[in-house]
């Protein structure tokens, strides 16, 4: 028993969160990571890994239902923490302080791993494989599986309904669980409601919605550390509402990227549709983001459109591998309020 006691406060001292965001939880979302970062605290990238699950916003009937499947399949220790769209930081700092307490509280775990239930039946809810002919004529095993929407790297709230073939796509529907309007679009909002917003108040959000696009697809594409620069250059942005600008440590951010030479063989002709393939959108990115931070110190007046964000064809996914297939979602970060627009 003192070893458990001793492994389980050592567990909470550096839990491993995993973040799930429903439609309406960009903003909870983005304080979490944030508070994440700030404690040291490393991420888990699957289920596995993690001890702690952390919920933003509120999802619905569906997606409420898979988040309990993470939570039941969550192994001990565990803690969940619960956080509304509109959370505060200091509802947040209490919650994840109350979680860790919770993974240190040896009682508490021991009763949990008790009163747990061992379902069995399919693993996942998913039905066996079938089978199909495969693109070169052999006949394979086709199995239905869903991507999302409890995924690490994953936009909020998305479903790919996809038939694999081996690690191949065969088919693929794209469908949104839950809507809610745009955390990246509220300056543009305010200002078509009468509000006055300042250009360089919408720069700001613009710069930092690309560096949380930049932050996933980096991530997806296994560059963690160009990942957590481009986060920690988005909550500095989002944090500070003063004219002082990242642009030196944006330039050094960028000036990586760009030269990466195995991103861009990584992303070259991954995803091509009208807009270009991957690597074009990177760098689409990477330029929009300059331009918004070199506007943040505009006073004019915001009169300008709200932004564009991509849309996800199905289309684009199939005859992919299951990892092309997350560099594509992740290089186009569709955004569920477009798609429901």
């Amino acid at each position: 028993m003192v070893l458990t006691e001793w492994l389980l406060k050592r567990a909470a001292r550096h839990p491993r969160p995993f973040v799930v965001a429903s439609a309406d939880g960009t903003r909870s979302r983005l304080l979490c990571e944030a508070e994440i970062a700030r404690r040291r605290w490393r991420p888990a990238m699957s289920m596995g890994q993690a001890d702690l699950l952390v919920l933003c916003g509120a999802p619905d009937e569906e997606f409420e239902q898979a988040v309990r499947t993470a939570w039941d399949d969550l192994p001990s220790p565990r803690a969940r923490v619960d956080l509304a769209g509109d959370a505060s930081r200091e509802l947040l700092v209490r919650s994840l302080d109350r979680a860790g307490a919770r993974l240190a509280d040896g009682e508490a775990q021991w009763t949990d791993a008790a009163s747990r239930a061992h379902p069995v039946g399919d693993p996942g809810g998913l039905p066996m494989a079938g089978r199909g002919p495969d693109r070169d004529g052999l006949s394979l095993d086709r199995l239905h599986v869903p991507l999302g929407p409890i995924l690490p790297d994953w936009p909020c709230g998305l479903v790919v309904e996809t038939v694999l073939q081996g690690e191949v796509i065969q088919e693929a529907t794209v469908r949104w669980l839950g809507d809610a309007e745009s955390f990246w679009r509220e300056p543009w909002n305010r200002a078509a409601a009468g509000r006055p917003v300042t250009r360089g108040e919408a720069g700001r959000r613009r710069a930092a919605a690309r560096l949380d696009s930049l932050g996933r697809l980096l991530s997806v594409a296994g560059w963690p550390t160009a990942a957590g620069h481009a986060r920690t250059l988005r909550d500095r942005l989002l944090a500070d509402t003063s004219r002082d600008t990242p642009a030196a440590p944006y330039g050094r951010f960028e000036r990586r990227v760009r030269r990466s030479r195995t991103l861009r063989w990584m992303l070259r002709d991954v995803g091509t549709a009208a807009d270009g393939d991957a690597m074009s959108r990177v760098e689409r990115w990477l330029a929009t983001t300059r331009a918004a931070i070199g506007s943040i110190g505009d006073e004019r007046p915001l009169d300008e459109e709200r932004p564009t964000r991509n849309t996800l064809d199905p289309e684009l996914l199939v005859g992919a591998e299951l990892a092309t297939a997350r560099l594509i979602i992740a290089s186009l970060d569709p955004d569920p309020a477009v798609a429901h627009a």
